[in-house]
């Protein structure tokens, strides 16, 4: 009796031997083609001044699509050192890098997109903390970019991306819509930004403590769309990260909802881009047989267009198409009464997934873009769903909230990368 227990324990030491070995070569063969693949990412010179447009640019070019299958979510596929001092109003002491990485467009295929990365030289030795501000760039060419505009010198909220770096926290400033600028695509950008995070976190010179680096999320108006779509998404696409907070100011919950309240207003370009967007992500609506001669020519002067980007010289879409109608453009009554366009307004519409970090929203009283209810809406989902959620009403209409909303924002993330307890916010 006593033999065939010890040749039970022997066989179980073996066997928990084995299962112990073949563990440690997995993780340490992935723990090499990890560095491999680092290793193999491109290091091009320096960002050379003046600063050639994307278009123009190799850096810009997508790879292979055999590179891009090979790579994981998140690898950086090429880098470059760009000027710290690009931002013409706030010098940046430290370090600048632009990186290409792998990401996941919005129907699950391999894509590459870009994000600026900053390293402020008062971050400390150990311990780093990650601000990934996404910046309201609402475009249609990769000319309003915020990599490509902050190496420029012409970022438009450059002061709010200098909060983060003035507490020493590493930023990551991400082309969230993609090379293909596919503005307002939900699910394009959220994978986008949470790929930036794990592109940041493998760049070694960041000095990030990997996925276990806490990070926080925020964005306006077009930057929410980002935000809130990487928190919703954080779980089941990059739950390996430590996202500890997200905060958005300017929502637009539901597309359809945004494009009936601004149509024939001052903001009625947003609507003229969205429509240009998402027919650029979703060619089986077949925008063509949807619009007139007029929409047609329309679509095509928009295609290179963005919104507020004047500094960078680059057409406004708000300022182009302001108090037009989408019925001049359209060959039906009510495009967003078309089945496909539903289609596509619901497969963009936030709330249908549980956030995976604690909430702050704030929108504008006088917000003339975003629907009011569908913010408080969206808030009481997030409750429902059992995530700490605060809300908050500031005083000023859609481009003057930002500003006046954003510190108290600011100050929520700072909290929760302070790790105070979160309470229930706005959740009663």
């Amino acid at each position: 009796m006593q033999e065939h227990t010890k040749r039970q324990a022997t066989r179980h030491t073996a066997s928990t031997l084995r299962r112990w070995m073949g563990a440690a070569l997995i993780s340490l063969g992935t723990a090499f083609a990890a560095q491999s693949v680092l290793a193999a990412a491109q290091a091009w010179p320096p960002l050379a001044s003046p600063v050639a447009k994307p278009g123009d640019d190799a850096f810009y070019t997508a790879p292979s699509d055999a590179e891009l299958q090979a790579a994981r979510p998140g690898d950086v596929l090429r880098h470059r050192e760009m000027s710290a001092k690009a931002y013409y109003l706030f010098p940046v002491k430290g370090q600048a890098w632009q990186l290409m990485y792998r990401s996941t467009d919005h129907n699950g295929r391999p894509v590459a997109a870009v994000t600026a990365v900053l390293l402020p030289s008062s971050a400390p030795a150990s311990n780093r903390k990650l601000y990934v501000y996404n910046a309201a760039y609402d475009a249609l060419t990769l000319n309003c970019a915020p990599s490509y505009q902050i190496a420029k010198g012409t970022a438009l909220e450059q002061a709010l991306v200098q909060s983060g770096l003035n507490k020493g926290w590493v930023t990551v400033v991400p082309d969230y819509e993609g090379l293909e600028s596919l503005w307002t695509v939900g699910r394009n950008s959220g994978q986008a930004v949470l790929d930036a995070i794990r592109a940041a976190e493998r760049f070694q010179p960041l000095g990030l403590s990997g996925a276990a680096t806490p990070a926080v999320l925020t964005g306006y108006s077009g930057g929410s769309i980002a935000s809130t779509w990487a928190n919703e998404l954080y779980r089941s696409y990059a739950p390996e990260l430590n996202i500890v907070g997200v905060a958005a100011g300017g929502v637009p919950v539901d597309m359809g909802n945004v494009a009936r309240k601004v149509d024939g207003k001052l903001f009625a370009g947003l609507y003229m881009g969205a429509v240009s967007a998402l027919a650029r992500a979703y060619p089986e609506v077949g925008v063509d047989a949807l619009t007139n001669d007029e929409g047609k020519a329309m679509l095509v002067k928009i295609r290179d267009m963005c919104a507020g980007q004047f500094l960078g010289g680059n057409p406004d879409v708000v300022g182009s198409f302001a108090f037009k109608k989408m019925a001049r453009y359209t060959s039906v009554p009510d495009i967003l009464a078309v089945p496909a366009v539903q289609q596509v307004v619901d497969l963009n519409r936030l709330g249908q997934r549980k956030p995976g970090a604690p909430t702050y929203l704030y929108n504008g009283l006088f917000d003339q873009v975003m629907p009011i209810n569908d913010v408080k809406g969206l808030v009481d989902t997030y409750c429902q769903h059992g995530v700490p959620t605060t809300f908050r009403q500031v005083l000023g209409e859609h481009i003057t909230s930002i500003f006046f909303g954003f510190q108290g924002a600011f100050d929520y993330l700072e909290a929760r990368l302070a790790g105070k307890a979160v309470g229930r916010g706005s959740c009663k």
